[in-house]
């Protein structure tokens, strides 16, 4: 597999300071994805595409649309088990009566 030694810019995956965290709302995104010949994600990637009939940007949107909704639900996880702690932490706090 073409590791990440073959790659230039520092680590796959990590958001580099001062790149985006700022998206104008007047102005197109252009996101560039480079999948190499030997990346899993290419052909996952080329199966989607085949299988689902439709263009590469569309199943990169669709790939989005996922992706935020896995983590919208994370983080309502997240927050329902704080809050949940936080009850049991409110209520072991408390003197018992009796």
């Amino acid at each position: 597999m073409g590791g990440p030694e073959r790659r230039l810019g520092g680590p796959r995956g990590v958001q580099h300071s001062g790149k985006s965290t700022v998206f104008p709302a007047d102005k197109k995104i252009r996101a560039t994805l480079v999948l190499h010949p030997d990346d899993v994600e290419r052909k996952l990637y080329e199966e989607l595409v085949t299988e689902m009939g439709i263009a590469g940007a569309q199943v990169l949107r669709e790939a989005l649309h996922e992706l935020y909704k896995r983590e919208t639900r994370r983080k309502e996880r997240e927050a329902r088990r704080k809050a949940k702690q936080a009850a049991g932490t409110t209520t072991e706090e408390l003197p018992k009566a009796g």
